[in-house]
């Protein structure tokens, strides 16, 4: 009987100890004020610096920030654990990552957006466009879909009855009375051969990365919540303080207020999904 007793009460120590040492990296995760922010040289970084990490300094936190060249490293230095945050990406995107991957990112918050665009060095407008005009957009999942609806939303396509937007790609075209040629490339080439084609589509990132001249977009994106920039963190980290903090530091009217100036050439959509 005392064996059991002395078994039991081994038991219940041992349980105790390892609960006491789980505790406080929980507590340390939830409160902790140093964060690393996974950059890049995209336009929504140079927001972050400039609007949102001297909000996030006045209540204590400390940025650390790393540099990435791809988005897909980023990301998986925020799925293990490397960076707590980033920024370049909807929730369409993140959602493609995720399935494709194994990672567990989470979009914490809707941001500013650049719209993406058709661009071309040749024409001003579709309509000036020859039939059988060869017209460039990405090839990763989420942004394929996202090219071919707007040109959907400009009645130049139109896709199979049924077909899923967020996953719509070239073989879904229905009625393509243009006979424009799609053709699938990484979205980094497009800037650099538009020359060489008649329309390419850029995402707001891609274009203020390489600097293409706005005044030669043909046709906008009317940006849908599923493609409003977003906060991406690990989903474990969705209700530490840190990061309802950084929520929140968006949705401030200190942050509001920055955008109102930083928006003067009236090129960003608010977001509509907060």
């Amino acid at each position: 009987m005392k064996k059991i007793f002395y078994f039991i009460l081994s038991c219940l120590i041992i349980s105790g100890l390892i609960a006491c040492s789980e505790q406080p990296k929980e507590t340390a995760e939830s409160t902790k004020k140093e964060l690393v922010f996974g950059a890049s040289a995209m336009p929504y970084s140079n927001i972050f610096e400039q609007g949102i990490k001297p909000i996030l300094e006045k209540k204590g936190y400390h940025i650390k920030t790393l540099m990435f060249s791809t988005l897909e490293v980023n990301n998986q230095s925020v799925d293990n654990g490397q960076v707590d945050f980033n920024l370049d990406q909807h929730t369409a995107y993140i959602n493609v990552f995720n399935r494709e991957k194994g990672t567990h990112l989470y979009p914490l918050v809707h941001i500013p957006t650049l719209p993406a665009a058709y661009y071309s060095d040749k024409y001003t407008s579709f309509e000036q466009s020859p039939y059988g005009a060869t017209v460039l957009i990405p090839n990763d999942p989420a942004n394929t879909s996202r090219a071919l609806r707007v040109l959907t939303d400009h009645q130049l396509i139109k896709l199979k009855a049924n077909t899923n937007p967020i996953l719509a790609t070239p073989e879904d075209i229905a009625v393509n009375p243009k006979q424009l040629k799609i053709k699938t490339v990484d979205s980094v080439l497009i800037p650099r051969i538009l020359s060489e084609v008649d329309y390419g589509f850029a995402s707001g990132g891609i274009a203020f990365q390489s600097k293409m001249d706005p005044n030669k977009a043909v046709i906008r994106e009317k940006v849908i919540p599923e493609m409003e920039m977003v906060v991406a963190i690990n989903e474990k980290n969705r209700d530490t303080q840190w990061a309802k903090d950084l929520k929140a530091a968006y949705q401030s009217p200190e942050f509001k207020q920055f955008m109102q100036h930083y928006h003067q050439h009236q090129m960003w959509v608010m977001p509509q999904t907060e």
